[in-house]
């Protein structure tokens, strides 16, 4: 099988830790590195990005399935405090908005695009599930956002995202305490459509996702793109104002006692400049 133009039947395994697999219209995209919790570095948004530009243009791919490799972590997502300091604040802002181009090109993908949550997942990995169309986890499954505790704010889409899933007030909660929820508050809450044993999520998830590959293509793609379309000025706008927030926020003196303080074990003070 080759990334090209069409994905064929069978799977590929990239370098750069993703696996994909085809079965006539359905695609599953693993990401593949459970020795690093399955985290999304550069390369594997690059890989992701070239991935997604080729079945955007597959009319024979139906729906995507996206899921982490074991059946304990989904993605704990782009960057932690001991990654941050062995970047620059570019090359932190860099990829925080390469991550924001990837997550919008999986919403803006025609096929239906399920999450399939198989474990815990923070950070990043939570915002790349938000930018799917239709999410599932398992029952092992818990979500956070740690970000504020560091001095910073999810960069990658989850204050754009979030606030149409869950409403606004659950929203800042949940960003700004960083509280981890379980499976059943996804459920809850509306952030996951079902839970599913761990033991056979990904059955489920593949049952599922094979009846939306069978349905009428002109269908399913219509509908999508009419629901896109509904939502996309208020998201447009506010996708902006993050970006441009969230690299003022790199430089404050906030993120900086906040990297300090995680490698020091202690309470951050922060200043709010």
């Amino acid at each position: 099988m080759q990334l090209n133009s069409r994905i064929s039947e069978g799977q590929l395994v990239l370098p750069e830790g993703l696996t994909i697999l085809r079965n006539q219209g359905l695609i599953t995209l693993t990401i593949n590195r459970e020795n690093d919790k399955n985290r999304i570095t550069l390369e594997v948004l690059q890989a992701m990005l070239k991935f997604f530009e080729c079945i955007a243009k597959d009319e024979t791919a139906h729906a995507l399935v996206i899921t982490g490799a074991g059946s304990d972590v989904f993605s704990f997502g782009l960057l932690n405090p001991a990654l941050r300091s062995s970047m620059s604040k570019e090359e932190v802002v860099s990829l925080i908005r390469f991550g924001n181009k990837v997550f919008d090109c999986i919403e803006n993908l025609p096929q239906i695009v399920i999450a399939g949550i198989n474990g815990k997942v923070i950070a990043g990995g939570a915002e790349l599930s938000l930018a799917c169309d239709i999410r599932y986890a398992s029952d092992n499954a818990t979500l956070s956002f740690p970000e504020a505790g560091w001095g910073g704010f999810p960069g990658a889409g989850a204050p754009v995202r979030l606030p149409v899933l869950i409403g606004r007030a659950r929203t800042i909660e949940l960003i700004c305490t960083g509280n981890e929820i379980t499976a059943r508050q996804l459920e809850q809450w509306g952030l996951v459509q079902a839970v599913f044993p761990k033991a056979s999520f990904m059955k489920e998830i593949n049952l599922i996702a094979k009846k939306i590959s069978l349905a009428g293509p002109l269908a399913i793609k219509g509908a999508k793109k009419i629901v896109n379309t509904r939502l996309e000025p208020g998201f447009i706008n506010a996708s902006i104002l993050s970006q441009e927030l969230r690299h003022d926020l790199e430089w404050s003196e906030d993120v900086a006692e906040g990297m300090r303080a995680h490698h020091e074990n202690r309470t951050p003070k922060f200043k709010g400049f």
